[in-house]
């Protein structure tokens, strides 16, 4: 077989997929570092919302709004590294009154779960709560996020108990996810934990 018999057969394969792999690269590249600002920013609007609606907050329809309106009521509470340990959200006339809200994470069915905790002045009592991100089944353990859910945590006081999905609840009870009870134990474990880490952390 002759040089030129085995640059095509042998190294011109090797070299073009090389090729390709370097052009992806390059594509790839390029996007994340096109788009890496504009996720950041979407990041900081996502937890934003999050912690002005765990506060019990009445949001503005567009981002821009909600920026200016997170700068007006929310502190960021941070220890002597600079880590935000909580935030506090003033009394306004967006508002039914001052709230705490903790940023807590628990062990899902399939990753972390991640949600905003409220918690109103006297910090015994829930002013709502919202999940930042989430891995659990779509259509199942998935549901955490969806608006019937978590606004049903408003007004509850701790320690939570599970009941089924449709089933009256008093203040220290909330519905479950039918066929979803390892995610809403997850969440009961998560605002429960966060109730009662709240009166240690947070500095009235």
């Amino acid at each position: 077989m002759s040089e030129k018999q085995l640059f095509k057969k042998r190294l011109f394969p090797i070299i073009f997929m090389l090729a390709i792999t370097l052009v992806f690269i390059s594509v790839t590249t390029a996007i994340y570092t096109f788009t890496e600002e504009k996720i950041k920013i979407n990041e900081k609007l996502v937890l934003k919302r999050a912690i002005l609606t765990a506060a019990g907050v009445s949001l503005p329809d567009d981002p821009a709004g909600i920026d200016n309106l997170y700068n007006r009521v929310v502190q960021e509470i941070t220890d002597s590294g600079g880590e935000v340990v909580y935030y506090e959200v003033v009394e306004s006339e967006y508002s039914p009154g001052k709230a705490y809200v903790i940023i807590a994470t628990g062990s899902g069915l399939w990753g972390d779960i991640t949600a905003a905790v409220g918690i109103d002045e006297n910090v015994d009592t829930l002013t709502g709560i919202e999940i930042i991100d989430q891995n659990e089944t779509p259509g199942l353990g998935g549901r955490i996020t969806e608006n019937w859910f978590t606004t049903q945590f408003r007004g509850k006081k701790g320690p939570l108990n599970i009941v089924p999905e449709g089933q009256t609840t008093s203040e220290q009870q909330f519905q479950a996810i039918t066929g979803a009870s390892y995610s809403t134990a997850a969440i009961k474990s998560i605002v429960n934990a966060t109730l009662e880490d709240a009166r240690g952390r947070i500095k009235s």
